[in-house]
């Protein structure tokens, strides 16, 4: 009786550290990607802020466009990120452009001229949009208008990016699957309609806890289905910015790294068989730099 005991306590512990391996495992292989807002950076900080992205392993970069800053030194940084395997989007957007906006057909244009002045180590590896438009007072006053205007910007962007044989990724909130949508363009929920249209989505998930019917696995376990069916690419997103103590639970601002690191190993252990789970975004370089 106590050898049978003993041996199933061995098998429980040889299982428990199975599971821990598994998770820790997942977790290895996770990509990880992020938004670089200030880029300044680039080229203040260039070397600091390249020591880390490899440090925390990551494999994609969003930049954010700013035509102040040199080309050369956009050449610059690309060229030292993809020496470290990373690959840098262009990044921008705002919560009011529209198809014939001036800074976004200027973005578009901006990213457009570089491409074709680039060497092959210093392009840029996709165009990435964070286009908002719930922030905008249309989406309350005239929301059929709102979701029109932002599919438009969508398909314009989504234009470009093929015509420059790069991927065009666009962030969306993990609600945009209670959004219907009615018009030229089809109807069903807005998630479905921009994960169509796009070659990948950052989820929005901005919540501190994996499990839960309000954590991050239940919030975009939607998308993940729809997008392994429709063979498209979805990147999970956490924040890590201090938004105050009232919106505490969605941002591991309070929690540090340790427990983002541990929360994460459950998300990408959940979704590590899935076909459309491309890996965790984190927002963004300069708050998770400062993170506990």
């Amino acid at each position: 009786m106590k050898k049978r005991i003993l041996m199933f306590a061995f098998i429980l512990f040889v299982a428990g550290v199975a599971g821990v391996n598994n998770k820790a495992n997942a977790s290895a292989n996770t990509e990880y990607s992020t938004w670089l807002w200030d880029t300044n950076q680039i080229v203040t900080n260039r070397a600091a802020t390249l020591q880390f992205l490899e440090e925390k392993q990551v494999s994609h970069v969003y930049l954010q466009i700013n035509r102040s800053i040199k080309v050369d030194q956009y050449k610059q940084f690309i060229k030292e990120a993809t020496i470290r395997g990373i690959k840098v989007y262009a990044l921008d957007g705002a919560p009011e452009w529209g198809p014939s906006s001036k800074p976004f057909l200027n973005f578009l244009n901006w990213v457009t001229t570089y491409q074709t002045g680039a060497a092959e180590d210093e392009t840029f590896s996709g165009i990435h949009l964070d286009v908002e438009p719930y922030l905008t007072s249309q989406w309350t006053t005239n929301y059929n208008g709102a979701v029109l205007k932002y599919q438009n910007v969508i398909l314009t962007a989504a234009n470009t990016a093929n015509s420059l044989g790069i991927p065009f990724a666009a962030d969306i909130p993990f609600w945009f699957d209670d959004m219907n949508v009615k018009n030229k363009y089809g109807k069903g929920n807005l998630a479905e309609w921009v994960i169509n249209n796009t070659s990948e989505v950052t989820i929005m998930a901005y919540r501190d806890k994996a499990v839960g019917p309000n954590g991050i696995i239940e919030l975009t376990k939607y998308e993940m289905n729809l997008a392994a069916s429709l063979n498209k690419d979805v990147t999970i997103a956490v924040e890590t910015m201090n938004l105050g103590s009232s919106d505490g639970f969605l941002t591991f601002y309070e929690e540090g790294q340790t427990v983002m690191a541990q929360e994460l190993a459950l998300v990408s252990d959940a979704y590590k068989e899935y076909s459309s789970f491309k890996g965790i975004a984190v927002h963004h370089v300069g708050s998770w730099m400062d993170l506990k």
